[in-house]
């Protein structure tokens, strides 16, 4: 079995709800009855809605709002606004409220011509007025409308002036309420005014000081020079110890003996005392090589000596503070390199004592400083909140001062803060109705109205109207746009001797046109086997597919046209045949094809096989292997294989042939054919596989130009003379 390669496109449903210039534009022409008519419609009510409206008067007037109370700083006073700028939109509210337009009905009752308005009221002035702030500046627009000018205008003029008194009374109103609040609140005010002055004094008492800024300053400068003075002290008494260190030993003694002796060497009665006990010393040796210790001459000098000696240590101790040591002392020869070295070293203890005690003083003096300057950050803290305190108090006091004498002057003035800058004047031309405009207005609204029902009726609408539709709907190729006709054979015009229409030409070059078409769905004639469907019923695809072959016969092709509508059948209406064998018979019994088939041309290009007796079961019959081997068996002897199937929606007859034929044409049928329908019908091909290789509108109407044939009316639609004159048999020859 020889397989047939197909191509592996099918067709999808491809809606597009984006707006498109073209299709808007087709929508107008396809609805424009009902764009005129509901244009027209709405035109004429507008109309006669103009002409019959009472004719109204528009006059206007400009009040220049100044600032009518005097701002009190940031103090919020009851009764004045917490800012000094107007709010245009409370303004408003306030003009536009009852008590001041019955005011204004009183003072026009009290004019000269109050007759003509005794029958006015404040519902109806506040119906017609319009207060408009001006953008950016401090103007109302008082715009007032009624049916009599001369009203408009003193309704105006009384409202003008109205609002002017409003403006002086309300100005004063303010004025003496914050003028009583200042005079109540300036007692509170200067209590606390003298409270915080009062803490600022008893401040500077406390801590004895006038500025904590001076005085932290003059602290931390105190804390700056007892450090560098410690430091310094601390330098002197390094060099000071190191220097008694080194002359303590150039002395060779102690440094204490060496200082109590350089100060008994200083100390004349103890020099005396030296002196007599070196001389009765040295007696006293002498008279001990000459005598026993027991001689009366020893004795008595050793006993003058250790009186001396006695009172040298007596005189140490009054002079040095210490005992011990003398005879050392006494017997040491008495040096001035000694006398000196021990002075120098008394001078550098004495220095050390001195700078130790130096030291120690500013040491306690850091701590007290240190424990002052601890506590300056709070001292500041204290400082600075009750001098802002008293700055606030001060600016308080002084600025309610400042404001109570603004407010006493402005409270005696008499000219008013708001005036009239622009007077109302009689409207000449009535503002309403506007004629042009209204008569515009109503065209541009019946225009845009009937458009939106066009829109709203293409958009419920689901048939298909135009070619472009179908187009915008799916993405398959269009293979041939059908012009309906009355026509149902082509065959059967010229045999009945009937002279063709203008519709017979156009339908019959669609088919031409089609059956052209055809040679491109694939190469080398691979494409040879093909099905024709719809979405529903009455869309003339068995018309279409029994037409094509006629053409193609005639063309010299090979055809078999297949009535494969085993519920329906259509074909051998069409082609005067008999239909009491068929596609059902070869199916259901061994009855060959070749006895079935029946010639539908004069040249024998064209075999027929109808759809024979209906079956129970059709779809059996079509899906059985041998309806799948006559396709193979067809496609061998002939050129083209024309297979007319039911509709796809509802039935599945023709899904059962998707696999056995090369190709599925879609038929779709304008004003028939539903946008859903398409979906579905491409829905079911698509899931049972089918390659639908293009698409086929039919019954197009004149409407649609851009597909109808309509232009062959030139060469084929005579004159009703040039009719007469014409031979049937020319035309015979003409459409072979």
């Amino acid at each position: 079995m020889t397989e047939y390669p197909k191509t592996t496109y099918v067709g999808k449903y491809a809606a597009d709800d984006s707006f498109k210039l073209a299709k808007f534009l087709r929508i107008l022409r396809k609805r424009w009855i009902v764009i005129a008519a509901m244009a027209a419609a709405i035109f004429a009510g507008n109309t006669y809605y103009v002409f019959t409206r009472t004719p109204l008067y528009k006059s206007s007037a400009a009040l220049l709002i100044n600032n009518s109370t005097i701002a009190v700083s940031d103090i919020q006073i009851p009764g004045l606004p917490s800012s000094s700028a107007i709010n245009l939109g409370t303004e408003v509210g306030i003009l536009r409220s009852r008590p001041l337009i019955e005011i204004a009905i009183s003072k026009m009752r009290e004019s000269p011509s109050a007759s003509a308005y005794k029958d006015i009221d404040a519902g109806q002035i506040m119906q017609g007025l319009e207060i408009i702030p001006e953008r950016n500046a401090l103007i109302l627009r008082l715009v007032y409308t009624d049916s009599d000018p001369k009203r408009a205008r003193e309704v105006l003029n009384a409202l003008s002036q109205t609002y002017v008194e409003y403006s002086l009374s309300d100005r004063r109103t303010k004025s003496s309420t914050a003028i009583k609040f200042i005079q109540e609140k300036l007692p509170q005010i200067k209590q606390q005014l003298d409270k915080s002055a009062l803490a600022v004094t008893q401040f500077r008492k406390t801590y004895n000081i006038v500025d904590p800024e001076t005085y932290a300053a003059s602290v931390y400068s105190m804390r700056e020079a007892l450090e560098k003075q410690a430091q310094d002290l601390q330098i002197r008494i390094a060099q000071v110890q190191q220097q008694y260190e080194i002359i303590g030993r150039q002395v060779g003694k102690t440094p204490e003996a060496a200082i109590s002796g350089a100060i008994l060497q200083q100390d004349t009665p103890y020099q005396s005392l030296v002196k007599q006990f070196q001389e009765v010393e040295t007696n006293y040796f002498l008279e001990r090589t000459r005598f026993r210790e027991d001689h009366p001459n020893v004795v008595a000098l050793k006993d003058r000596r250790d009186e001396l000696y006695r009172l040298l240590e007596v005189r140490a101790q009054s002079v040095v503070g210490r005992r011990g040591g003398l005879s050392n002392l006494a017997n040491e020869p008495n040096s001035e390199i000694q006398q000196t070295l021990a002075t120098q070293l008394f001078e550098a203890q004495t220095n050390l004592a001195v700078s130790q005690a130096q030291l120690e003083s500013i040491r306690n003096a850091q701590s007290e400083v240190a424990a002052v300057f601890s506590q300056i950050p709070q001292i500041q803290q204290r400082f600075v909140e009750i001098q802002r305190q008293l700055a606030l108090d001060t600016a308080t006091y002084n600025k309610l001062t400042e404001k109570l004498e603004e407010l006493r002057i402005s409270e005696a003035q008499e000219i008013s803060s708001w005036r009239v800058l622009e007077p109302p004047l009689i409207p000449i031309r009535p503002s309403s109705p506007d004629i042009e405009r209204g008569l515009m207005t109503g065209a541009i609204a019946g225009l845009a109205l009937g458009i939106l029902a066009a829109l709203l009726l293409d958009k419920l609408d689901q048939r298909i109207r135009e070619v472009e539709e179908v187009k915008e709907l799916i993405d398959i190729p269009l293979l041939g746009s059908i012009p309906i006709t009355d026509v149902t054979s082509l065959s059967a015009v010229i045999g009945q001797g009937i002279l063709p229409s203008s519709n017979y030409y156009a339908f019959k070059e669609s088919l031409s046109a089609l059956a052209l078409n055809l040679r491109y769905l694939g190469t080398d004639n691979m494409v040879k086997v093909l099905a024709f469907t719809s979405s529903v019923p009455s869309e003339g695809k068995s018309t279409l597919t029994y037409n094509l072959a006629i053409i193609l016969a005639t063309l010299g092709y090979k055809v078999l046209l297949i009535d494969a509508d085993l519920r329906k059948p259509t074909v051998h209406k069409l082609s005067k045949l008999s239909n009491k064998m068929g596609l059902s018979t070869v199916l259901a019994t061994p009855t060959p094809w070749q006895d079935v088939f029946q010639i539908g041309d004069e040249k024998g290009n064209l075999h027929i096989i109808t759809s024979g007796s209906l079956p129970p079961n059709p779809m059996l019959l079509l899906e059985s292997t041998k309806m799948a081997a006559l396709f193979q068996e067809w496609r061998q002897q002939y050129d083209y294989v024309l297979v007319d199937t039911p509709p796809v929606i509802g039935i599945a007859d023709a899904q059962c042939l998707t696999s056995k034929v090369d190709a599925f044409i879609l038929v779709a049928a304008i004003n028939r054919s539903t946008r859903s329908g398409i979906s579905k019908a491409l829905e079911v091909l698509e899931n049972a596989r089918a390659n639908v290789s293009g698409l086929l509108i039919n019954m197009i109407g004149e409407s649609d130009s851009d597909y109808h044939y309509g232009y062959y009316d030139q060469y084929y639609y005579l004159n009703p003379a040039d009719r007469q004159e014409q031979d049937p048999e020319e035309v015979k020859t003409e459409v072979s």
